[in-house]
């Protein structure tokens, strides 16, 4: 059984990398993007590069992840447990904000237009803000920690990550998701899926007409409500 969550997620790269991990639409934009393990890994990879290398986030510090539920949300909070460091849902060293800017961190704020592929903002961002998808593309994806967590280490809101695996029910289903899979109901089901096997559908702003498409489609196991 794998020590850490950055272990956790390795270990299902290996196993099943080619698989689709996660899938998401957008309703409302009509985005839809597959992401299979590997190509996960890929950008968390990246994402952990940037917070070392550019904003040099340490293990004892913090991220806020200020995102809807997004694909982004997920490399985010994989990519800071790969650089050592925790999740919070309070204030944060670092932060990661959608296009509203509404949240920001008490050392550096990030910000994704939360375009497709992690598009770069068309409009110049406030003064203070990275522009995550002008940055993140400059890192390469292959990130080797400085210093990796262990069990004890924490991981989200002073949870150690031996305790959110451990407090997490493996899930080997592909299951379709509505709520963001970082906030303190979902981090569940997100560790359940990687540690589980299974997959995940997230869509954000679904239209309750294409739901029914969308199973067969996508060939759903089971919808988990919010």
């Amino acid at each position: 059984m794998a020590g850490t969550l950055p272990e956790l997620f390795a270990a299902a790269v290996r196993r099943d990398g080619a698989s689709p991990f996660l899938t998401y639409y957008d309703d409302v934009t009509g985005e839809r993007i597959e992401l299979s393990a590997v190509t996960t890994a890929n950008w968390v990879a990246k994402t952990a590069n940037l917070l070392v290398d550019e904003y040099e986030l340490e293990p004892e510090e913090t991220v806020a992840i200020g995102l809807p539920p997004h694909w982004l949300g997920v490399v985010w909070a994989l990519a800071t447990w790969s650089a050592g460091a925790s999740v919070t849902t309070g204030e944060g060293d670092l932060a990661i904000t959608g296009p509203d800017f509404r949240v920001r961190g008490n050392r550096e704020s990030i910000a994704s237009a939360l375009l497709p592929l992690g598009g770069r903002f068309r409009d110049p961002v406030p003064e203070g803000v990275h522009d995550y998808g002008a940055e993140v593309y400059n890192h390469p994806d292959l990130f080797v920690p400085f210093n990796p967590p262990t069990p004890g280490s924490p991981a989200y809101d002073g949870r150690t990550h031996a305790e959110v695996i451990a407090a997490a029910t493996p899930i080997a289903e592909r299951i379709l998701v509505t709520r963001d899979l970082v906030d303190p109901a979902g981090l569940g089901l997100l560790v359940g899926v990687i540690s589980g096997g299974g997959s995940i559908v997230l869509c954000r702003n679904l239209d309750p007409a294409k739901l029914e498409r969308r199973l067969a489609d996508e060939k759903v196991d089971r919808v988990v409500e919010d």
